[in-house]
């Protein structure tokens, strides 16, 4: 790997772990976690006769029912059976191992930022708006009477005239305002403007989440840049005792040699920039997960995706569904309902010349044009996505395809090195290439689930943000 790949593995490392500023003020919630997947069994024969006849059961099922979407798989554990997670314990709730199919619950149960949202949904809830109305319609008689009352002592100078107007006038406007408040009641108004409030919430929520996915995913492509680094650097140990070989028999100078030793020291330094990085993404992680703060989090493998899955996507059915679901449509949709009711009343109390009625006709215009620019933008950044991980599937298989390549040149150049044709760094470089070849293979397989992970919160939360697509 050059220099330039390794400065931008690490510019985009840095940008990718500074998601948890936004992890830090939004939040995310998860669809129903249903049930594993369809047919599986706790019993130890019937897990072992059946297992073959299981994944091809679940195959067909996520098929037939739209995949993801349906009963059976929530999007988030493989198809693909892998063993079961070993937590490292280090504490009463400190865990040092976190896997990806744990992580949305880790941080909605542990993470502050989630735990606050949690308690201002759970407060809309418990919210009881038929008791509000008999309460407020009571305070409503209260101040009628209140007013009457006042309004029926006479008064003797000028003093008490003014004092008892200033009474009665705040009192009529208390009752006004509250008056407002119970007819907002009455026409489901004040309803649903805390079901706004929610709706926003709950999106903070789920933006929460996916920023800790983001997190999750930027750490594990630090650790491959790690492990790359290392190996580059192993690589460039051997160059620098074959070119110090060289230099004791005067092939090369003294500054050639000093070069190659110059880089050897700057490839170390980006080691060294990458684990400052990766301990700063994990103590993120950890601070949104609920562990202690140590930099010392070990993460699971990403879940693997079965062509089945990914098959069972659909443009256009999933688009409506994300339409439904999302909270920026719902928002702008809110916004142009507003609009056109207060356009409407404006044309019912002011004359067509008006300046009110035209500033209340343009408003409406313009909430259009933003619920339909919302809209069209959503809908680009939905098929963008569905798009991606059509193509990062394709590079996923011209990946595997370069793979088996470089694992037979490296079975080749093993058995000419037992036949003693090649020298053990010429080896070593096969090892090498081989090792990289794995790499992306791994960073394939990543792209496509990051790709995928966007399209799922899109279909099942309505979530699309421009960078995901």
């Amino acid at each position: 790997m050059d220099r330039k790949k390794i400065a931008l593995l690490l510019a985009v490392a840095l940008t990718l772990c500074a998601v948890p500023a936004l992890a830090g003020t939004d939040g995310g919630t998860e669809p129903l976690a249903q049930a594993e997947a369809a047919g599986a069994k706790t019993d130890g024969l019937e897990e072992q006769t059946g297992a073959a006849e299981q994944l091809e059961n679940d195959s067909a099922e996520g098929k037939q029912s739209g995949g993801v979407w349906q009963e059976g798989y929530d999007g988030t554990k493989p198809w693909i059976s892998s063993a079961d997670d070993e937590l490292a314990f280090t504490g009463e709730t400190d865990f040092r191992y976190l896997s990806f199919n744990d992580l949305r619950e880790r941080v909605l149960d542990n993470s502050l930022t989630a735990l606050m949202m949690e308690e201002s949904i759970a407060s809309i809830d418990a919210i009881d708006f038929t008791k509000m109305y008999s309460e407020l319609a009571s305070q409503l008689g209260s101040l009628e009477r209140a007013q009457d009352m006042y309004a029926q002592i006479p008064v003797a100078t000028p003093m008490e005239g003014a004092m008892q107007g200033y009474v009665i006038s705040n009192l009529a406007s208390s009752y006004g305002s509250l008056s407002s408040t119970v007819s907002d009641l009455a026409t489901g108004k004040l309803q649903k403007d805390y079901d706004a409030a929610k709706r926003q919430l709950e999106n903070a929520r789920d933006q929460l989440v996916i920023g800790a996915e983001s997190l999750y995913i930027a750490t594990l492509e630090l650790e491959q840049t790690k492990g790359t680094l290392q190996r580059n650097l192993t690589a460039l140990d051997r160059t620098v005792t074959e070119m110090e070989l060289r230099y004791q028999l005067g092939q090369i100078s003294a500054l050639t040699l000093e070069q190659v030793r110059n880089g050897r020291a700057t490839l170390q330094s980006s080691l060294s920039t990458v684990d400052m990085n990766l301990k700063r993404c994990k103590m993120q992680l950890e601070s949104m997960t609920g562990a202690g703060m140590e930099g010392t989090l070990q993460l699971g493998p990403l879940p693997e995706l079965s062509d089945g899955l990914i098959d069972s996507m659909d443009l256009r059915t999933d688009l409506e569904e994300a339409e439904e679901k999302s909270y920026d449509l719902f928002a702008a949709r809110k916004k142009l309902k507003e609009a056109s009711d207060t356009y409407d009343d404006a044309q019912a109390s002011y004359s067509r010349d008006t300046y009110n009625l035209r500033s209340a006709r343009h408003t409406y215009e313009s909430s259009k044009y933003e619920f339909q620019y919302t809209q069209q933008t959503f809908e680009m950044n939905f098929r963008n996505a569905y798009n991606t991980v059509k193509d990062y599937r394709q590079v996923l298989s011209a990946s595997r395809t370069t793979l088996a390549f470089q694992e037979s040149t490296y079975a080749s150049m093993e058995l000419k090195y037992q036949q003693g044709n090649i020298s053990h760094n010429a080896l070593l470089d096969a090892a090498d290439d081989l090792a990289e070849a794995k790499e992306a293979v791994a960073t394939a397989q990543r792209n496509l689930f990051t790709a995928y992970r966007a399209y799922y919160w899109a279909v099942n939360y309505g979530v699309m943000n421009s960078a995901q697509a």
